[in-house]
């Protein structure tokens, strides 16, 4: 095996040459970059879509394709972060919102669509008894997280290294708030991730004046690391132990059933925040509810009560595009399909890693996964941190070549209209990469 500073030199070589080729071949992206980096920071709204030496720039997007304004097709294995889970452009969720436009929006009341929208989830997830409309999986956290302190009058927050609960609420593998941080100022304490002694010690030094403890599933951002069962359970024990709110972070696993990954590992939450597909991957969609106890405060009149609204968080074509997502789309046959397919690919490629020797690693649960380039597990952000991440962005630029487009940080976000065909081909340029770059990745 190649040492750690010749590999690392290989890798930056070929990574130079991948750039630039890419340069070569992405002209119309490169300039609307240039023009757009006048009026927005990087060219973009959203960083996590930036790289170097210019993002593409996307014309128009298909079923499970996507084609940038230089004519490229791809794959789409990003699925926009895992909003876009059911494709691009569904016909019925199109249908949907095009109808509600039809029908006037902006309205300025309640619509016909919020309550039917609000009875579908609250009869799909059996911990979340009512629930409240966002306009983002971030606004959700940020919203939810106040509402528990105003409910148990607390004011700490335990929340985990390398967790991420959107731009406002991000957490490092170090357990410490970086100085650029934009973090709204709540009283958190981080604690590590996957630790059921640390979290004993955390909870019972804060007992007294903990609020929450608020933990995602599996860490999607920090690179789809899975929390153990035993883990969860324990957050689970401590928080009734102390009387906090559990809150779970599902914006991104919700999709593991139509009742989350929650209803798959049997351990439910006080409160649920949610995001990114319900809104069909065509409109800004966010939402939290869980106990009526909890969820009371925010009733119109109640005593000493808090007050939540926004004006678009019953935007009608949301509203629409929702009810027909968890009506007509998000079905418990599709759900069961996505997590298979998705525990299926993961496997495969494993497969081809293992028979190239090669050091990629593949993280995740279901249809959400991560493939790293390390030479130990990776279980923590820290690990994610310490892998190989020249590699990982050498990869990105190897699969647009080969017509596959995923999140430059290797995150995997499947649709439910792509095929096994389409994922067996993926599978195949895998390993002919492995092959291609032999001597990096062995």
């Amino acid at each position: 095996m190649p040492s750690a500073i010749s590999r690392s030199a290989r890798v930056a070589g070929a990574l130079a040459e991948a750039r630039a080729a890419y340069a070569k071949v992405n002209l119309k992206s490169q300039e609307i970059h240039k023009e757009s980096s006048l009026s927005l920071p990087g060219g973009t709204t959203r960083n996590v879509i930036h790289f170097q030496p210019f993002p593409l720039i996307f014309e128009s997007g298909n079923g499970s394709y996507l084609t940038d304004v230089d004519g490229h097709s791809y794959l789409d294995l990003c699925g926009e972060y895992s909003a876009g889970m059911f494709g691009h452009s569904h016909p019925v969720i199109t249908k949907a919102m095009h109808s509600a436009i039809d029908s006037g929006f902006a309205l300025g009341g309640v619509n016909k669509f919020e309550g039917r929208l609000a009875q579908l989830f609250c009869s799909r997830f059996s911990s979340i008894e009512k629930i409240r409309f966002s306009n983002s999986g971030t606004e959700a956290n940020l919203t939810a997280l106040a509402l528990v302190k105003a409910y148990t009058k607390r004011n700490i927050i335990i929340v985990f290294k390398g967790g991420y609960h959107g731009g406002l609420a991000t957490f490092g593998k170090d357990g410490k708030v970086t100085a650029n941080s934009m973090n709204v100022p709540h009283n958190f304490v981080i604690a590590p991730y996957n630790d059921i002694k640390a979290l004993g010690e955390v909870v019972a030094e804060h007992k007294n004046d903990l609020a929450c403890i608020f933990l995602e599933l599996m860490q999607g951002s920090s690179g789809c690391l899975p929390a153990d069962i035993d883990f969860i359970k324990a957050t689970r024990d401590k928080a009734t132990e102390v009387g906090a709110v559990l809150m779970f972070d599902e914006v991104m696993t919700s999709r593991m059933s139509t009742g989350g990954l929650q209803k798959l590992l049997g351990v439910y939450s006080d409160m649920t925040t949610l995001g990114k597909y319900f809104g069909g991957g065509g409109q800004n969609f966010g939402a939290f509810g869980g106990k009526e106890e909890i969820m009371s405060i925010i009733e119109p009149g109640h005593p000493g009560g808090a007050y939540h609204s926004g004006t678009y968080n019953n935007n009608v074509t949301t509203m629409a595009a929702g009810v027909a997502v968890l009506e007509q789309v998000w079905t418990e046959t599709a759900a069961t399909e996505l997590y298979a397919m998705g525990e299926w690919l993961q496997k495969e490629l494993d497969r081809v890693s293992k028979e190239a020797g090669s050091i990629l690693r593949v993280t995740g649960v279901g249809s959400l996964m991560t493939l790293h380039f390390s030479t130990k597990d990776v279980r923590s952000a820290a690990d994610v941190q310490e892998s190989l991440v020249g590699l990982k962005e050498l990869f990105f630029f190897d699969m647009l070549k080969k017509g596959f487009f995923l999140a430059q940080r290797g995150m995997i976000s499947l649709m439910t209209v792509t095929t096994k065909a389409e994922l067996e081909s993926f599978v195949e340029a895998v390993g002919q990469f492995l092959r291609e770059r032999k001597d990096l990745v062995c």
